[in-house]
């Protein structure tokens, strides 16, 4: 199943990305840990990925996780957190590597090869703990737990869809073709967010 999704994700979506995509704001106005900020997200979130996915409908969970290479800033306070909640689902994994840039004691830059896990399960919508999983990330730079720290993606292959919600700042739905996510782009556009509006109109916006 993994390199079946790998040779997948190269060809539909590679870096985790497609050009056809909606950026939605999540957290605004709300101050950063208030009770209001984190409920909006919540309610948000999940709104967006119902709209795009069916209880019936059969995805995959993609999991990026750099285990002891933590955000300094942050960390991942409950790591074990996100597994918990996937108890009795079979999960396969394998090791992989982002290429980031750094400098070397002579100021030339160099590559530096940074290690993570990459696991992928499935089953179908209703089986899949998201809205535990959406609020974990919600908590993550809010001082709350339990927290995830780990990248989680969403993904329909019969839809062409990918879902990602970054942080508690905001979420991205991507889309192989504009008609999967035109009523998304009409239906919640307040939600859009602004610094991107001109980009997504010229996506979906009728002529």
């Amino acid at each position: 199943m993994i390199q079946k999704i790998q040779g997948y994700m190269k060809d539909k979506f590679p870096e985790y990305w497609s050009n056809i995509n909606i950026r939605f704001e999540l957290g605004e106005p709300y101050r950063n840990g208030s009770k209001r900020r984190i409920n909006q997200v919540n309610k948000r979130v999940k709104t967006l990925f119902e709209e795009l996915f069916k209880p019936t409908d059969t995805i995959y969970v993609l999991i990026k996780d750099w285990g002891s290479y933590e955000d300094p800033m942050f960390g991942n306070t409950t790591p074990e957190y996100l597994y918990e909640l996937f108890k009795g689902i079979t999960m396969e994994e394998t090791t992989l590597y982002d290429i980031d840039e750094d400098e070397d004691e002579d100021g030339n830059n160099i590559e530096v090869k940074i290690e993570y896990k990459f696991k992928v399960l499935s089953g179908v919508v209703s089986s899949i703990p998201y809205k535990e999983i959406f609020e974990g990330i919600s908590h993550y730079e809010q001082g709350r737990e339990p927290s995830i720290g780990q990248r989680v993606f969403f993904l329909s292959q019969e839809k062409d869809i990918l879902f990602h919600m970054y942080d508690d700042r905001g979420c991205i739905a991507h889309a192989v073709s504009k008609e999967h996510l035109s009523a998304l782009y009409v239906k919640y556009n307040d939600w859009i967010v602004n610094y991107w509006r001109e980009y997504f109109d010229g996506i979906f916006k009728e002529e």
